[in-house]
């Protein structure tokens, strides 16, 4: 396989596992949860599957640049984890850059051998490319099942993304709880229970909102119910476009929230 051939199949696998990879992880969990206004990080849906793509078609590129495998793997891995750092940082909003350069070394090598089975797979899938090979082998077939197979990674390593069922709960409870109160605020009825301790919603809870979920339960400094082993906590930010804020913690099996006002998340 000449070296053009090969690149230009290293870019169109790194669109076809990219493309379904980054759709379902950036969309299961709106899909799983219609009607519910769920928090966007910075990037923001659409513009994170496009990058997202586009950085896999990259990746295809760097794993099938040379003939020899080792450097494109490695390369390969070196890429991904500089993106996923600076895609991270970004939609943290951080301002410590020595905390998150730290961070970014002390974590850099675990991540590179994280990502080496992927750049792995892509090049085996490139490999099952070169029909000579293949033929020579018995497997003319191979690259239409090496296809399915990287196709099936992406659909499965998007399915990754979705919620725990306790987290989708504490959503839906969160969004059923806030619309009660704006109710109850309109109407001039008393708020729900765990809303009275919320200082300003009678005033400022009003307009489009999102939520967000969050297994970092600590963050928010309410007096909770101790959770049983394996039970996933659930903290739900709530935002209003006129900036306004709070939180609840939700500890299964109850699904009564602890709620407390919050100034600053992230």
């Amino acid at each position: 396989m000449s070296d053009r051939k090969r690149r230009v199949y290293g870019v169109m696998i790194g669109l076809a596992f990219g493309m379904p990879f980054a759709i379902i992880s950036e969309f299961i969990n709106t899909w799983m949860l219609p009607g519910i206004p769920l928090y966007e990080l910075p990037l923001g849906r659409v513009t994170t599957t496009v990058l997202t793509t586009l950085f896999m078609s990259i990746l295809g590129l760097i794993v099938a640049w040379d003939e020899e495998s080792f450097w494109g793997l490695l390369g390969g891995s070196l890429f991904i984890v500089i993106i996923s750092s600076l895609q991270a940082e970004y939609n943290s909003g951080a301002s410590e850059g020595v905390t998150s350069f730290f961070l970014f070394l002390f974590t850099f090598l675990p991540r590179l051998i994280i990502y080496l089975p992927l750049t792995f797979f892509l090049r085996w899938v490139l490999n099952n490319f070169d029909r000579t090979a293949s033929i020579s082998s018995g497997r003319a077939g191979s690259p239409f099942l090496a296809i399915l197979a990287l196709l099936a990674l992406a659909v499965i390593g998007g399915r990754y993304s979705i919620l725990a069922p306790e987290a989708h709960q504490a959503l839906e409870d969160g969004n059923a709880l806030i619309l009660e109160g704006m109710s109850a605020v309109e109407n001039g009825m008393d708020l729900p229970e765990p809303l009275i301790v919320v200082d300003g919603f009678s005033t400022y809870a009003n307009g489009p909102y999102t939520l967000e979920w969050s297994s970092d339960v600590d963050q928010l400094p309410v007096t909770r119910p101790i959770a049983e082993f394996g039970v996933t906590e659930s903290l739900i930010i709530f935002r209003f476009e006129n900036t306004y804020q709070f939180g609840c913690v939700y500890t299964p099996p109850s699904r009564v929230p602890k709620c407390i006002n919050i100034t600053h998340v992230r």
